[in-house]
């Protein structure tokens, strides 16, 4: 909400209305609204700070008008709760129904005025530390307030601190009395927010994830109401229910339900529908449904159509589902019948099953009429609400809810088949949305996949019991025909589920390895229920398998709840103990081993003689402990005690036996097929006859067999079944009427005919009989990938190619061949052949048509070719080239790309095809199953057999349960022995148990995968804070070298003014020559301790700047003496680069000699050595610069010093700089460079000269001098002009010092040398004043700074001075 001053709106006209103008001139500036409000109010009056005023006070007042309430309810919750009525006319004690809250970020006055009025009114304040400013104190002296306590000298201490606080962060403010105001001030706030009960200010640190505040807001709010209004049963649910707008379940558990200490909340209808239309809020389902909140009880057939109507984001049901709505009688509003009639129908179009919702059931079960039970509400209840989810695309909700599903693995099954569904009709709108469908629905089936799995390693006597029960919710199917019907090939992939087709597949026998373990199995097989006497050698019937043909079952009236126990498929392995046990029944072949089931059943081999099923069950119970621990295995089966007639009945029932049996028949009737194809006749139609008849008893077993799977609810693809049946018996009716009418029909038709019969009979072979084969199967279902759909593609390709050639070649080739069905023929024989073989007869020239080549053109007839024989080939260049192109596209193109798309497609659905082979595993033994134990043309035996025996029923001859026993083949009977069970409270344990254990997997196998990525973060993490680490060493690291340097210069600098006097080696030292800055720049130089400055001394990571001032920034007299930069001139060469010698270069002299004298061990020259550039090296040591530096050359830089002494007032005075900055430059005594050839005798006589000649004196035109006793003579002329020849006479000329010269321009490839005269005058008559206004006399003690070489020439000269003296 906005408060805004109208005079600060931008576009408002509104006046002051008598108001002073000044306060609007205050803020001249307009503005719009804050789009981030959602409520406005302008106030008219102009200034600021008033509006700042209402601002609190409006918020407040309309949160207390609009946020609390009392009604009766609530009136009569607070009398039962004990509340004192006086409290409940204050209003301390009322429902806060919205929630109010303040967020101080920064802040001055005026929010300090605005928090105050809010504590004042029992709003919360959430403090942003961190922020600076009033936010930063306030939430100080809040801790600060809290841990300290509430005593006086506590108090004193936090006003003293935040006095301190406040006049840091406010210094704006000058007057005392604005500072304690703001400081008693925020006291105020902190006593008014830490109260007894409730606390109103809380603090957050602004470092924290603060991009979802409700996580603060829900806690401060909660943390500012009393106990007693926390703990109202309606406030409780208000807030909760805030909870669950903002999705914030973990707030809910740990501030909501956590306070409700005597459980007085309770889930009611209207949260739980909030909670399924809100989306996101899974969190909060799954808590209502461990609070076991009754499903039933919630939903009806008028709530679902509510949750389609009003669910938020509806987008996938209206783009997905919506298209599947058989009339679409409504365009805006969904209607009732939507739930009634067409749900069912897009439910069985999407899944395959059909009738799954009754909105009857649903809501009679919620009015409490239950049609069956409670448990069987609860579990409709739950698939209604699945569906509902999976159909507006919230699928973690169904997750959520599937983990408290009855029946997890089939739910799981049916929303994997709806998801499918989805995804295939979605794909042609959004190939997106049907992608993710898609992962959805293989997600779910993955998830039944693991429960069966944990299932099947915990128990697999449940696991085959689930997989034998028929589930009435899913039509009556059981899991492995709903996932066959599903196309889950997937989970009909699972061993267990391939152990239940293995079982049945083999009905209950055992073949043995007596007499060769080499002879195949199939051929015992096969050979034992052919010749019946080998069943007793290689045929064994386990006893676990047949415990119903024992003596005392086959009684007529023969109980039939002990044959759906003991006969269920996969379940024949498990004692009856194991049976019983409803929670951890353990495989006895998993976990007890061999030897103990062969106890248990020879155990139940010596119980023979029992009358009654029950009595023996009983009997096993008890009996099987105390069974011998060993057994030879005799009594395993009960091969003597089965009749033979049902050895052969059992052996010719067991779909292995069918199988082979109807192959081998199979290949009988082709071979009798093949032998009457080939028979060269015409009018015997014996053979014809057997195989028509055959052939019609083949179709009539087709047909019963769809009739039989059709009733029995069998998978079925009754279009493949009609197609066949149709083709195969038109085969027979055309046959039939070619051979009657054959004196009118050419017998070749018939026999072509035939011959396609049994193409396909033999083409059928591998759709039926091979698909079993562990090899072959895969192996069919690459073939026909690569034939649907590598092959089409390629022949689609090919078409136009191989159409347009067809018509080219043949006008080419052959321009004059009559117009027929053998032109039609020739050309696309030709076009179509191509891809196998190359035509190369067509394109040679021949003897035959060569004869008969047109040798002359005739004007009376129209030809194009060359030969008079139109059979004849044109050939030429156009015959050639169009060949060639054709040959090169089929042959070298689409025909490689055909192999390469067959290789491709054998790599692709290699791991796939073995999937799709266990899946259409279960088709085909289902398949065989069902089929009559006699094969075509024996089946009608069989099928007559059933009649008769139908008849007898209704005639009353046979009863009920005869019929069933005799009707039907075996292995039917077992699957459908299982009607559906009443599931009982320990099942739905058991399978919902499983389920959250499932969950509880997941979650630790989650929590596995980030544990890798959290110790990837939290070494992230700990890299990062050590390279942070890193970083901050390597700064204190580079600040402590600095330190270091600067100590060290600091140091050297206090050492030498400490020991200058009387130090003769100071100038050698390099003191200055080490300084940093360098001169004129910022340039650091390399830091160099003393010990390290010597050339000899080892220094690995020397590695000093460069710097080269540039010609330009010289004076103009000396550029041309300046050195170019190294690089920029070739090193080798000798005629400019003269190291240690000298040379004239283009009118410019140059003298690279070093002056330093040689030492006692050296003679002659002194020779600098170059260092690895080729550059000199400087001849006392490193400095900590490279290159030139301000210097004019590598190498010596000469100048020559003159120190001028004389005798005034009995003390020696020297001529000095009057103003020597050291340790800059001007030099202490005069100095000059001197450039070009070293001449230290004319640049000492100039130096002199331009002390004291006057500009017109007597030696102008003197030549210069060029040794000691003409420069001598000449300074004396300078120095006394009264008496140019006498002069000399006062004057002694000296060399003290002539080598390297300590200086701050100093570098490691250019150095300064300097050659110091001293030139002591000996008489002060007749001198000159000294024309240089920048030297004067003075005495030695009047001297105060001078670099170390100039103090040690002046003692050497004083000295000296003496000592002649």
């Amino acid at each position: 909400m906005g408060v805004v001053p109208m005079s600060l709106l931008r576009g408002s006209d509104d006046e002051t209305d008598g108001h002073d103008n000044d306060a609007a001139e205050d803020h001249p500036e307009k503005c719009d609204v804050n789009p981030s409000h959602t409520h406005f109010i302008f106030v008219k009056e102009p200034k600021q700070e008033v509006a700042t005023a209402m601002r609190s006070q409006i918020i407040v007042e309309l949160a207390a008008q609009v946020s609390r309430r009392r009604n009766p309810t609530f009136v009569r919750e607070v009398q039962n709760t004990g509340v004192d009525e006086v409290s409940y006319q204050k209003g301390t004690v009322c429902h806060e129904q919205v929630p109010l809250i303040a967020v101080l970020i920064q802040g001055g006055m005026r929010a300090l005025d605005m928090v105050h009025d809010y504590l004042k009114s029992d709003v919360p304040v959430l403090v942003i530390k961190g922020t600076g400013f009033l936010a930063d104190i306030l939430a100080f002296a809040y801790e600060e307030h809290k841990e300290r306590g509430n005593n006086r000298s506590a108090m004193d201490i936090i006003r003293r601190d935040v006095s301190k606080r406040v006049a840091r962060s406010f210094p704006g403010s000058k007057k005392d009395e604005d500072l304690t105001l703001m400081r008693n001030r925020i006291i105020d706030c902190v006593i008014l927010g830490s109260q007894k009960e409730k606390e109103l200010i809380s603090v957050v640190e602004s470092s924290e994830d603060l991009v979802d505040l409700d996580n603060y807001f829900l806690p401060a709010v909660f943390a500012a109401r009393s106990r007693a209004t926390n703990i109202l049963k309606e406030q409780v649910r208000s807030d909760f229910l805030l909870t669950m707008k903002l999705n914030k379940p973990g707030i809910a558990d740990s501030k909501i339900l956590g306070r409700d200490e005597e459980q007085i909340f309770q889930v009611d209808n209207d949260l739980f529908e909030k909670a399924l239309m809100w989306k996101g809020r899974e969190k909060f389902v799954e808590r209502f449904m461990e609070e076991d909140f009754a499903l039933h009880r919630f939903l009806s057939h008028s709530r679902l159509l509510n949750l389609f109507r009003h669910a938020e984001d509806n987008d996938f049901f209206v783009n997905v589902v919506w298209h599947q709505v058989p009339r679409r009688y409504f365009e805006h509003t969904i209607e009732e019948t939507f739930v009634t009639k067409d749900l069912n129908r897009i439910i069985e179009k999407l899944s395959g099953f059909s009738n799954f919702l009754s909105m009857h059931d649903l809501s009679s079960n919620y009015l409490g009429i239950f049609v069956t039970d409670e448990y069987d509400a609860e579990r409709k209840a739950m698939n209604a609400l699945m569906v509902w989810a999976v159909l507006m695309g919230r699928f973690q909700l169904a997750k959520t809810l599937w983990k408290f599903c009855e029946d997890p693995i089939p739910m799981a099954l049916f929303v994997s088949a709806l998801a499918r569904g989805l995804a295939q009709h979605s794909r042609s709108t959004d190939t997106s949305v049907a992608d993710r469908v898609s992962a959805q629905g293989r997600e779910f089936s993955t998830m039944a996949i693991d429960v069966l799995d944990m299932s099947y390693k915990e128990s697999n006597a449940r696991t085959f019991d689930l997989l034998n029960q028929k589930f009435p919710d899913f039509n009556d199917r059981t899991p492995i025909k709903a996932a066959y019907i599903s196309r889950n090939k997937y989970f009909l992939a699972h061993e267990a589920c391939q152990i239940w087709l293995n079982r049945l597949w083999e009905g209950g026998l055992e073949i043995t390895d007596s007499w060769n373990s080499r002879i195949p199995e199939e051929f015992k097989l096969v050979v034992s229920a052919l010749l019946v006497f080998p069943i007793y050698f290689w045929i064994r019937y386990p006893a676990k398998n047949f415990v119903k043909d024992f003596s005392w079952v086959e009684h007529d009236k023969v109980d039939s709840g002990s044959i759906n126990e003991t006969t269920r498929l996969g379940y024949e392995n498990v004692g009856q103990r194991d049976k019983n046990d409803l929670f951890h029944i353990d495989s006895l072949f998993d976990r007890e081993g061999v030897d103990n089931t062969e106890r248990k059943l020879k155990v139940l081999a010596e119980l023979e003689g029992k009358n009654k099923s029950t009595r023996f069950r009983h009997s096993l119970k008890h009996a099987a402990p105390e069974a011998p621990a060993s057994s030879s295995g005799s009594n395993l089966f009960i091969n003597r005690n089965l009749p033979l007639w049902k050895k052969v009945y059992y052996l010719w029932s067991a779909p292995r036996t069918k199988f082979w049996i109807f192959q081998l028949f199979y290949w009988i009737y082709l071979a009798v097929f093949s032998v009457v194809v080939i028979l060269p006749t015409c009018n015997d139609l014996g053979l014809d006859v057997i195989i028509l008849i055959w052939t019609l008893f083949n179709v009539l077993e087709i047909a019963l067999r769809t009739v039989y799977q059709i009733h029995h609810g069998f998978p079925v693809s009754l279009f493949r079944r009609g197609v066949e049946i149709t083709f195969i018996t038109g085969f027979v009716l055309l046959v039939a009427i070619f051979k009657t009418y054959f004196n009118f029909i050419r017998p070749l038709y018939t026999r072509s005919l035939m011959a396609f019969g049994l193409l396909y009979m033999y083409y059928r072979m591998v759709s039926v009989f091979f698909p079993m084969n562990s090899i072959l199967g895969p192996m069919v279902y690459r073939i026909k990938r690569m034939i649907t759909v590598d092959f089409l593609s390629f022949v689609r390709l090919a078409l136009p190619f191989i159409v347009a050639n067809m018509f080219v070649l043949q006008s080419v080739m052959y321009p004059d061949l009559p117009f027929s069905i053998e032109t039609w023929r020739k050309g696309f024989y030709r076009a179509f052949f191509t891809l196998f073989i190359a035509f190369l007869g067509e394109i040679e020239y021949t003897p035959r048509c060569e004869a008969v080549r047109l040798r002359n053109e005739t004007a009376n007839k129209c030809w194009i070719g060359d030969y008079e024989n139109y059979t004849c080939p044109t050939l030429g260049v156009m015959t050639y080239l169009l060949n060639i192109q054709y040959w090169i596209i089929m042959r070298l193109i689409l025909v490689v790309l055909l192999n390469a798309l067959f290789a491709a497609t054998m790599i692709k659905v290699k791991e796939d095809s073995e999937f799709i082979y266990r899946y259409q595993r279960y088709r085909t033994v289902l398949d065989f199953a069902s089929r009559s134990a006699l094969p075509p043309p024996f089946s009608f035996l069989s099928y007559s057999f059933d009649w008769v025996i139908v008849c007898c029923v209704k005639t009353q001859g046979l009863g009920k349960q005869k019929e069933k026993i005799l009707v039907g083949p075996r292995t039917v009977k077992l699957l459908e022995n299982h009607a559906p069970a009443k599931r009982s409270y320990e099942s739905y344990s058991y399978w919902m148990g499983l389920t959250k254990e499932y969950y509880r997997r997941k979650e630790r196998e989650e929590r596995a995968k980030n544990i890798a990525q959290d110790q990837v973060s939290r070494f992230k993490g700990l890299a990062d804070d050590q390279k942070a680490i890193r970083g901050s060493l390597a700064r204190l690291s580079d600040k402590l070298k600095q330190l270091e340097k600067a100590s060290l210069v600091y140091f050297e600098e206090i050492k030498h003014n400490m020991s200058r006097k009387g130090h003769a080696k100071e100038g050698t030292l390099n003191q200055l020559s080490r300084l940093s800055p360098y001169p004129g720049t910022g340039i650091k130089r390399f830091l160099i301790p003393d010990h390290k400055v010597s050339w000899d001394t080892e220094l690995s990571d020397y590695k000093p700047p460069s710097y080269c001032r540039d010609t330009y920034d010289f004076p103009v007299a000396e550029r041309h003496y300046v050195d170019p930069e190294f690089t920029s001139r070739p090193r080798k060469d000798p005629a400019f680069w003269c190291w240690n010698a000298t040379a004239v270069v283009g009118g410019k002299k140059i003298d690279r000699r070093t002056v330093a004298p040689p030492t006692d061990t050296e003679a002659g020259q002194v020779q600098y050595a170059l260092d690895h550039r080729g550059l000199p090296r400087n001849i006392v040591g490193r400095t900590g610069l490279a290159d030139r530096g301000n210097l004019c050359m590598y190498g010596p830089n000469l100048c020559v010093q003159v120190v001028l002494t004389r005798f005034r007032d009995d003390a020696l005075r020297f001529l000095v700089a009057k103003t020597s900055t050291y340790p800059n430059l001007p030099s202490l005594f005069p100095s000059s460079k001197t450039l070009g050839f070293r001449n230290r005798f004319h640049a000492a006589w100039q130096l002199v000269e331009s002390l004291f000649a006057l500009p017109d004196g007597p030696v102008k035109d003197l030549a210069p001098p060029e040794d000691e006793e003409h420069m001598h003579k000449l300074m004396g002329a300078v120095i006394f002009p009264g008496s140019p020849d006498d002069g000399a006479k006062f004057l002694a000329v000296q060399q003290v010092y002539a080598g390297y010269l300590d200086h701050v321009d100093n570098t490691d490839n250019a150095w300064m040398e300097t050659v110091v005269w001293h030139v002591d005058i000996s008489t002060g008559e007749g001198l000159p004043r000294v024309a240089d206004e920048n030297f004067t006399w003075k005495e030695r003690s009047h001297i105060k700074r001078m670099r170390p070489f100039e103090d040690h020439i002046i003692q050497h000269v004083t000295i000296s001075k003496v000592v002649d003296d």
